[in-house]
Formats: C-alpha cells, structure tokens, sequence
C-alpha cells in the first residue's frame, strides 16, 4: 500500500473525510472491502453497516470526548474493591454463574 498524506481546513473532520474517501474508493471497485475497513479502522462487518448509515460526525465527536475523558485502569483500587467485597468463588466459578 501507499502512503498518502493531505492536508484538511480546521473546519473538516479528518475523520469524516478519511470515512468519505474510503467510501468512494470502495463504492468505485478501487479497494477492497478489506482495505476500506482498514483505512477508517473498522472491521469489514462495521464497514458495511455504516456504509448503509449517513456518516454522524456528532456521535463521532461523543466517542472521542469519551475516550479523551477515558481514564487509566487503576490495580489498586481494583484490588481493593476485591477485599472490601470478600470474593471467595474461583474466577471460573464466577464466569460460570454470568450465563445462568
């Protein structure tokens, strides 16, 4: 593959165009469905129902102000949450009883 490199005004979303040129170049027969997902890094499957979708450059921006506002895993205080509740069930037990 190539690289390709451009330049957008402040006022376009990289991420939407990034969707669009992978839309277009797909729609075209120019890539694969595979190389399309790729470029906007979605799974193939994801690919196609958001190809069925008009792009929502709003929920777009929601999922990037979560993860910005995402905070790291903190052991510690998992592990403290895991003496104060007492757990005595083995980590299989425990996943055995989530499909009951």
């Amino acid at each position: 593959m190539k690289t390709l490199t451009i330049t957008v005004p402040d006022t376009v979303n990289p991420n939407e165009a990034r969707w669009e040129m992978a839309r277009a170049l797909y729609e075209k027969g120019e890539i694969t469905l595979e190389q399309a997902a790729e470029l906007v890094e979605l799974t193939p499957t994801y690919f196609m129902i958001r190809l069925r979708q008009p792009f929502d450059s709003t929920s777009d921006r929601v999922k990037q102000n979560l993860q910005s506002e995402a905070k790291p895993f903190d052991r510690e205080k998992f592990d403290q949450l895991i003496d104060q509740l007492d757990i005595q069930e083995s980590w299989s037990e425990l996943v055995d009883q989530i499909g009951k």
